[in-house]
């Protein structure tokens, strides 16, 4: 993922792995004032407030008025589950869970889009955006795509709207799903991903599942996943749960 390279990154690179190393002076619950931990590292006292900012964004620190900054445990790592339906879900559901949509617009399809769907360059088509987060801090970003030329107007209306059932939208309109296809890759992150995610992580799984209408392709969706911190697991049939529960 391209970045500029300027010290307060670097700085923010340092203490997070720092952080995640389980370094001594950087343990969970520790308390450091930004006075001393500039001199310590040698650095301006504003490019180190500039490099704590970006740790706080990402859920590793929090600010203490006053005091400095406290050091916050990292997100536990957790699996998420590829169920019978292609879908990608938490394997265990938590209270913390949690889905903020993003954005919800009309728009030319991107390249990749338009192919998984079969449909022709030109074509215009819904999009969905939205965070996937465990106890605040996110792990996927959801994307679906539906072409606006399937259904009538009633229907885009509905379909505009943040919180829309898109699937339940589709199959009122009379066009049910009647197969699936679904493909899961590792990639590098965009910039933009980074931002929503919240993460500076340089790999993420992206799954695509094109929901299909007999001959049609009705919609495309994206689940790009923090590679850094789920894994992404399947299975068939009564399978015993001889394995250890996720790390909560």
């Amino acid at each position: 993922m391209a970045r500029p390279s300027t010290s307060k990154y670097e700085l923010a690179d340092r203490l997070r792995t720092e952080m995640l190393d389980g370094a001594p002076a950087r343990l969970p619950g520790t308390v450091i004032s930004v006075r001393r931990l500039a001199i310590e590292l040698g650095c301006a006292r504003n490019t180190l407030l500039a490099a704590m900012k970006i740790l706080e964004q990402e859920g590793l620190v929090r600010a203490l008025p006053q005091a400095g900054y406290e050091l916050l445990p990292p997100a536990a790592p957790f699996e998420a589950h590829l169920d019978e339906r292609g879908h990608v879900r938490p394997a265990r559901e938590q209270a913390g869970d949690s889905v903020e949509p993003v954005i919800a617009t009309a728009l030319k399809a991107p390249e990749a889009v338009a192919t998984a769907l079969g449909s022709p360059p030109e074509t215009r088509v819904m999009l969905w955006r939205s965070v996937l987060s465990r106890a605040g801090s996110p792990w996927a970003i959801r994307e679906m795509y539906v072409p606006l030329g399937l259904v009538d107007l009633q229907a885009q209306h509905l379909l505009a709207t943040d919180l829309v059932d898109a699937s339940e939208v589709l199959d009122k309109a009379g066009l049910p799903e009647t197969a699936y296809a679904h493909s899961t890759s590792a990639r590098p992150t965009r910039d933009d991903e980074s931002e929503l995610l919240k993460s500076p992580v340089a790999l993420t799984l992206s799954v695509r599942r094109v929901s299909y209408s007999g001959k049609r392709a009705r919609s495309c969706e994206y689940v790009i996943i923090r590679a850094d911190r789920v894994t992404l697991t399947g299975s068939s049939g009564d399978v015993p749960n001889y394995g250890e529960p996720d790390a909560k």
